[in-house]
């Protein structure tokens, strides 16, 4: 019991740090970068947009594996409890059909399907999967795996945190192609967006801020949260600087 209560105070003496490194993913060039910019901006072409949704969804369909990873390397039951939470709600809380990679490959093959003007199939997609997109799944894979519980959460802070407002701009640029669709069509397509932005990325920032305070018993810990963090945001700007530059040569 003593043990807990000194845990739970070294975790609170941290709190206001771990919650500051939260929101300065925002000023981050994961999140404040050129393609955000030109993919809200206007509509690209049929091969512009293949190569954004080939490259977001190789890395965004990992993201289980990344939780899942997380949770085999936290050794706190309340943050692995948090993290399956998490997971459960990524793989349709049990219903294969609202996995969260399903709908949006769904709706990423009606997108292309509409700029094509046929069907098209996401596995018999031509783009490249670039290479900052391959080091990103790699290298996320080791910090979500790291033996130090703290790096892995910071990784874990990193996701959560610029989730929500990634989905934000990427739905925002998705508006840009609203005139291909019916209204209601739209509205009913959009499924994973809506998911994310009404709540689930909401649910999943607030526990990674509790996950993360539960692994800082030390300036140490911090440090190496921190470092999960950062090293997880570095590998999000270089896949969108890359991005940006491929898809400007299209």
């Amino acid at each position: 019991m003593i043990h807990q209560q000194l845990q739970a105070t070294s975790a609170a003496n941290f709190e206001d740090q771990i919650r500051a490194l939260a929101d300065s993913a925002e000023k981050h060039a994961a999140l404040d970068n050129d393609f955000y910019k030109l993919w809200m901006s206007c509509s690209l072409g049929a091969d512009q947009v293949e190569i954004f949704v080939r490259n977001f969804f190789a890395r965004v369909s990992d993201t289980p594996n990344r939780i899942a990873l997380a949770f085999l390397h936290m050794r706190d039951v309340r943050a692995r409890a948090e993290t399956v939470e998490n997971l459960a709600d990524e793989m349709g809380m049990g219903d294969p059909r609202k996995a969260h990679s399903v709908l949006l490959r769904d709706f990423f093959e009606k997108l292309l399907g509409r700029l094509r003007g046929h069907d098209v199939d996401f596995d018999a997609l031509s783009a490249p999967i670039l290479p900052s997109t391959q080091q990103l799944i790699k290298e996320g894979h080791r910090l979500f795996s790291s033996p130090r519980p703290p790096e892995v959460c910071g990784a874990l802070l990193a996701q959560e945190w610029h989730a929500y407002p990634q989905l934000v701009y990427v739905y925002e640029g998705i508006r840009n192609y609203m005139p291909l669709f019916g209204l209601e069509e739209f509205h009913e397509s959009c499924e994973y967006f809506y998911l994310h932005i009404g709540a689930t990325e909401k649910e999943h920032k607030i526990h990674s801020l509790s996950t993360a305070a539960q692994m800082c018993h030390s300036a140490a810990d911090y440090r190496l949260l921190e470092g999960g963090f950062t090293g997880y945001l570095d590998l999000l700007a270089e896949n969108w600087r890359e991005l940006y530059q491929h898809v400007g040569t299209v």
